[in-house]
């Protein structure tokens, strides 16, 4: 299948893979918007399952192919049995599962990047693309290969800001690392920390502020407590319990998820208005087609040939 190769004009020699499945849809295009500022391109990757293993919404798969014609998804197919890579053995019985899962997305991703740099955000981390265009062009990125930028963190709404950063989002040279590195159970920390080459925690912009907004937490409840289903840390906690204490009681200025305090700003951007019903009703095409920016691959096609021979990327 023929794949976008859109270039996005004078920007730096780096990809922005992100992290997408459908029950994120609200921050897509926010997310996508901000890397174009700097991407020379921009891979979304997604799997055509849950990581529970149930099936993605396709309608909602088509609605992002189809808004976003200029970016580059690759949808690769899930197993029940097995995971990617050539040295993966984990099972669907082990509470590490579902971390593979995630860190397969960038792994796929990876592959079809055609930068130096490479960016692994999820989606719904927006990263400030004008300070980080200054920050990727500045003498602070070439301190190392790798650097781990901190976050800002956002509960329950846009205007409720940690005044803790995190860091989450990643920056890499693409030839510092090989793909089977990302394949990670502590994901994007865990590729930090087993990196044996020169590396820069808590990154952030010229100006000393966290580069990405991190909006995990800022949805809707059935939408999160779909996520903590789900995901990676679904074993950590009782999730569901937690959630329905915290967004059942009023904010006093510390969260009783994560005990942490918080400031009330004005919203850089609210993901909550993004009405993802209307913009479905708006939607001309419900029959699922060909997309020319949709690639699909499976597994086997990574372990057993070079992605280079097959797509030519």
């Amino acid at each position: 299948m023929k794949k976008s190769k859109k270039d996005f004009g004078n920007q730096g020699n780096i990809t922005s893979i992100i992290n997408f499945c459908t029950n994120d849809f609200r921050y897509l295009a926010l997310c996508i918007k901000e890397v174009k500022l700097f991407s020379s391109q921009v891979i979304i990757a997604v799997c055509d399952h849950f990581f529970d293993g149930t099936p993605e919404d396709r309608e909602l798969l088509s609605l992002a192919y189809a808004m976003h014609p200029d970016c580059e998804f690759i949808e690769y197919a899930y197993d029940a049995k097995k995971a990617y890579g050539s040295y993966r053995t984990t099972s669907p019985e082990s509470e590490d599962w579902t971390h593979f899962w995630h860190s397969t997305s960038r792994y796929v991703g990876y592959h079809f990047a055609r930068s130096e740099y490479l960016l692994f955000l999820d989606v719904d981390e927006i990263i400030d693309g004008s300070r980080f265009q200054s920050f990727f062009a500045s003498s602070q990125m070439m301190r190392a290969p790798m650097h781990r930028l901190l976050s800002y963190f956002y509960f329950k709404s846009p205007t409720l800001r940690s005044r803790a950063w995190h860091p989450g989002s990643l920056v890499v040279k693409k030839s510092a690392i090989e793909p089977e590195h990302l394949l990670n159970i502590l994901e994007r920390h865990g590729v930090f920390m087993d990196f044996e080459g020169s590396r820069v925690q808590n990154a952030v912009g010229l100006d000393g502020k966290p580069l990405v907004h991190h909006y995990s937490w800022v949805r809707l409840p059935d939408e999160l407590l779909r996520k903590v289903q789900m995901w990676g840390h679904k074993h950590d906690r009782d999730w569901v319990g937690a959630i329905e204490k915290g967004f059942n009681q009023p904010f006093e200025g510390k969260d009783p998820i994560f005990g942490l305090t918080y400031e009330r700003v004005e919203p850089l951007h609210d993901p909550l208005k993004i009405n993802v019903k209307d913009l479905l009703a708006q939607h001309v095409s419900r029959q699922e087609r060909a997309f020319e920016n949709v690639t699909k691959i499976t597994g086997d096609m990574l372990r057993e040939q070079s992605l280079r021979s097959i797509f030519g990327c």
